[in-house]
C-alpha cells in the first residue's frame, strides 16, 4: 500500500500542480477576455466620437460651400436665404454681416433685422471676430427661443465678411439619428452633453426641450465628474461608462451600458473554460499541454481577428476582399452604403458586374498585370454603378496577397468615394469658365462704350459747335455783314448740319446692328444699275473723276437699301480719303458679282489694314489724320455686306491708291439680322 501511495504521489502532485495552473490560467483568460470586451467598447465609443466630429466638420464645410454659392450677393433676398437653408433642413438659421448684425433669419422675424446677435451668442462672436467656424452649446434660437445647437461658418464676399449659422433642434438632426444606431448593445445609453451639462443629442427618445444630464442620469453625471471612464452602480446593476471630448465642439460624448449586457457574450466562454479545466485535470499532462497550446493559439487568433474586424468593419472608406476571379468574398458596411447594396447582394458578385463599362478594360488590365507577377498592386480611378443606376466615382488601392510560398491568394482593395468631390471640381471649373466669358464680354462692352463716348464728345460736338458759332455770328452781324460773308457762314452751317445728320445716321444704324433689329431682305436686283444710281445719288460725275464700268446687266441678291448705303459709303470714303480718278467696276465672277471701288490716293497704311473694318478705329498716320470721321463707315459696310450674304475686302490699288471689293451672291439668301450682338457679324445662312 505504501508502494502504491508512493507511485501515486508523483502523479497526484503533477495533477495537483496542473489543476492549480489550469485554474490560474482560466482566471487569467477570463480577466483578459473581460478587458478585451471593455477595450472594444471604449474603441467603439471613440469611433462614435470621431464620426460625430467628422459629421460636424462635413456639415460646416457644406455650409461654407452653400454660403459661397448662394449668399455672396450684395443684398441676399429672403427667398435665396430660405432656399439655401432648406437644403440642410434647418428649422432655424441666421445670416450676419461683418459687424455681427442680423441680415436674414429663419423663421422670419423682421423685428430682429439689424440686431447685433454676435454679442448675444458666443459661437457667433467666435465666427465674426476670430474668423473661424464655431459650434454652439445648447442655446435659444434667435427668432423663437427654441433650444437648438448651431453651426456658424464665416465666409468672404465681395462686400465683406459674412457669417452663416444653421441650427437644429435639441435631440434632432443627423447626429441624433446617428447616435441611435452608433452602438448596438442592448440598454446602452449614448448622449452628447455641452459644457453646461445640457443634453445635445441622445439615443433615447425624448421631448425637444432643454434637459440636464444631472437630472436625467444623476448617477452617471456624478461618476463623470470623478473620472472620464469607469463603473458605477445604479439600482441593482453595475454600469460601465466612458466619455470623450468631441474635437472642434463644446460637446462631450458619453456612453453607459450594464455590465451584464456588456459581458453577456463572454458568459458562455467562461463556463466552457471551467469545464475544460475539469476535463484537463482528468485526462492528464498531454491534454493539459494541448489545451494550453490551443488557448494560446485562440488568444492570438482572437487578437488578430479583433484588429482586422475593427479596421475592416469600422473603416469609413470602402474595403473588400475578392478572389482571383474578381468575386467579392467580404465587404464592409462603408462599401455597401457606397454602392446601395446589402452585404448579401455583394458577396459572390464579380466586380465586373458593377463596374462602369467604360472603365472595365483598364481595371481588368491591371488585374492581369498583378496575376502575371508584373506588379503587386495598383491605384486607379474608376466608376462603379450604384444600385439605382447612377455612377459612383471612386479611387481604389488594390493589392494582391500571396501565401508564404508566393502563390496568389486574393485581392484586398480599399475604395474611396470621390463622386461629390469630382462634381464640385467640375462645377468650379464650369463656374470659372462662365465668369471668364462674362468678364470678357463686359470688358468688350466697356471698350465699345469708351470708344462711343469719345466719338460723341469730339465728332458730334464739332459740327454742332460750327453751326452754333456761325448762327451766332449771323444773328449778331447780319445787317452789317456782306452777302458773301453771309453765304460763307450759311455754307458752314449747312456743311455742319450734313455732318451731324451723317453722324446721327451712322449712330442709329450702329444701334440697330447691336440690337439685331436691322434685318436684311435680299432680293434679285441689277447691281450694275444700282452702282450707276449710287454715283448719281452722291452727286458725282465724270467731271469729278468718278467713272462706272459695268455690263448692261449684272444680277445678284442683296437688300436694295443696304446696297445703296454700302455703295454710298464706299464712294464717300474714296472721295474723302482718296484722289481722282475714282473707278467703280461691276464684274460677274462665277456665282457672284464683284463691285470694285478704287481711287488713286495714298492708300491705307499697311499697319492699319487689319483694323480697317473695326468700329471706332481710324489710322493715326497719313491723310486720315487730316479728315474728320467716326471710324464707323467701313464697320457698317462690312456688317451690312455680311447681312446680305456678301463680303467686303481691301486691296491696294495699282499703281497707287486703295481698292474695296464688294462680293455679292447670285443665289437668293434667307433674310437675317445684320448683327447678333455688338461688334459680332450675323451668321450667313
Amino acid at each position: 500500500m505504501r508502494t502504491g501511495l508512493r507511485f501515486l504521489a508523483a502523479p497526484f502532485a503533477v495533477w495537483l500542480v496542473l489543476t492549480c495552473l489550469g485554474a490560474g490560467a482560466l482566471l487569467w483568460v477570463e480577466l483578459t477576455t473581460k478587458q478585451g470586451v471593455i477595450d472594444r467598447y471604449h474603441d467603439r465609443v471613440g469611433l462614435t466620437a470621431n464620426l460625430v466630429e467628422s459629421t460636424v466638420k462635413d456639415l460646416i464645410e457644406r455650409e461654407r460651400t452653400q454660403a459661397m454659392a448662394f449668399l455672396t450677393d450684395e443684398v441676399v433676398s429672403q427667398r435665396d436665404f430660405t432656399r439655401s437653408v432648406g437644403g440642410f433642413g434647418y428649422p432655424a438659421a441666421v445670416l450676419l454681416d461683418s459687424e455681427g448684425r442680423l441680415l436674414r433669419v429663419i423663421p422670419s422675424n423682421p423685428a430682429l433685422l439689424g440686431e447685433p446677435l454676435a454679442d448675444r451668442y458666443p459661437h457667433l462672436w467666435t465666427a465674426v471676430h476670430d474668423l473661424r467656424p464655431a459650434v454652439s452649446p445648447v442655446v435659444a434660437s434667435a427668432a423663437r427661443g427654441l433650444p437648438v445647437v448651431a453651426f456658424a461658418v464665416p465666409f468672404e464676399t465681395p462686400y465683406g465678411l459674412r457669417v452663416f449659422s444653421g441650427a437644429v433642434a435639441v435631440g434632432k438632426g443627423p447626429i441624433a439619428g446617428y447616435l441611435k444606431n452608433a452602438i448596438t448593445l442592448d440598454q446602452v445609453r449614448v448622449q452628447l452633453v455641452d459644457t453646461s451639462d445640457a443634453i445635445v443629442a441622445t439615443n433615447q427618445d425624448r421631448a425637444e426641450n432643454v434637459a440636464l444630464l444631472a437630472n436625467e442620469e444623476p448617477t452617471l453625471s456624478a461618476a463623470l465628474r470623478g473620472a472620464d471612464e469607469g463603473r458605477y452602480r445604479a439600482g441593482d446593476q453595475w454600469w460601465r461608462y466612458t466619455s470623450l471630448h468631441v474635437q472642434g465642439t463644446p460637446w462631450r460624448l458619453s456612453a453607459a451600458v450594464p455590465e451584464d449586457v456588456l459581458f453577456a457574450n463572454t458568459a458562455g466562454s467562461r463556463a466552457a473554460g471551467r469545464a475544460a479545466l475539469f476535463t484537463a485535470s482528468g485526462v492528464g499532462l498531454l491534454v493539459v499541454a494541448a489545451t494550453a497550446r490551443a488557448r494560446r493559439n485562440r488568444r492570438e487568433l482572437h487578437s488578430t481577428e479583433q484588429r482586422f474586424r475593427k479596421l475592416f468593419d469600422n473603416s469609413r472608406i470602402g474595403m473588400a476582399v475578392a478572389d482571383l476571379d474578381g468575386r467579392f468574398l467580404r465587404v464592409n458596411p462603408a462599401l455597401c452604403n457606397m454602392l446601395g447594396r446589402s452585404e448579401a447582394r455583394l458577396v459572390g458578385v464579380n466586380f465586373a458586374e458593377i463596374t462602369h463599362p467604360d472603365d472595365l478594360e483598364s481595371c481588368q488590365r491591371c488585374i492581369r498585370d498583378c496575376l502575371s507577377g508584373r506588379i503587386d498592386g495598383f491605384d486607379m480611378e474608376k466608376r462603379y454603378v450604384h444600385d439605382d443606376g447612377h455612377p459612383v466615382e471612386v479611387v481604389i488601392t488594390a493589392g494582391l496577397l500571396r501565401d508564404e510560398e508566393g502563390r496568389n491568394q486574393y485581392f484586398a482593395t480599399q475604395i474611396i468615394d470621390v463622386t461629390e468631390r469630382r462634381m464640385l471640381e467640375r462645377a468650379r471649373r464650369e463656374d470659372a469658365a462662365e465668369l471668364a466669358r462674362h468678364a470678357e464680354r463686359l470688358e468688350h462692352a466697356n471698350e465699345q462704350m469708351a470708344d462711343f463716348m469719345a466719338m460723341l464728345s469730339h465728332d458730334v460736338r464739332q459740327p454742332l459747335t460750327t453751326i452754333v458759332s456761325a448762327g451766332e455770328m449771323l444773328l449778331d452781324d447780319w445787317t452789317d455783314m456782306p452777302d458773301e460773308t453771309r453765304r460763307h457762314y450759311l455754307r458752314r452751317m449747312t456743311t455742319g448740319g450734313h455732318r451731324a445728320e451723317q453722324l446721327v445716321s451712322e449712330i442709329l444704324t450702329l444701334a440697330q446692328l447691336d440690337a439685331g433689329a436691322l434685318t436684311a431682305r435680299p432680293v434679285r436686283l441689277d447691281v450694275a444699275h444700282a452702282a450707276r444710281q449710287a454715283v448719281t445719288a452722291q452727286g458725282y460725275d465724270t467731271a469729278q473723276g468718278v467713272t462706272v464700268t459695268a455690263p448692261d446687266q449684272a444680277m445678284a441678291t442683296a437688300d436694295p437699301v443696304h446696297l445703296a448705303l454700302l455703295l454710298g459709303n464706299l464712294l464717300a470714303n474714296a472721295v474723302k480719303y482718296g484722289a481722282p480718278p475714282i473707278n467703280v467696276t461691276v464684274r460677274p465672277d462665277r456665282d457672284r458679282v464683284l463691285v470694285k471701288v478704287g481711287d488713286h490716293g495714298e492708300g491705307v497704311p499697311a499697319a492699319f489694314v487689319p483694323h480697317l473694318f473695326e468700329r471706332f478705329t481710324r489710322a493715326d498716320t497719313g491723310v486720315a489724320t487730316t479728315k474728320p470721321g467716326t471710324g464707323l463707315g467701313l464697320y457698317l459696310v462690312a456688317r451690312l455686306a455680311q447681312a446680305s450674304g456678301g463680303t467686303i475686302e481691301y486691296r491696294p490699288n495699282q499703281p497707287r491708291g486703295a481698292m474695296f471689293v464688294l462680293s455679292l451672291p447670285c443665289t437668293p439668301r434667307t433674310a437675317l439680322p445684320a448683327a447678333t450682338e455688338a461688334g459680332t457679324p450675323a451668321p450667313v445662312l
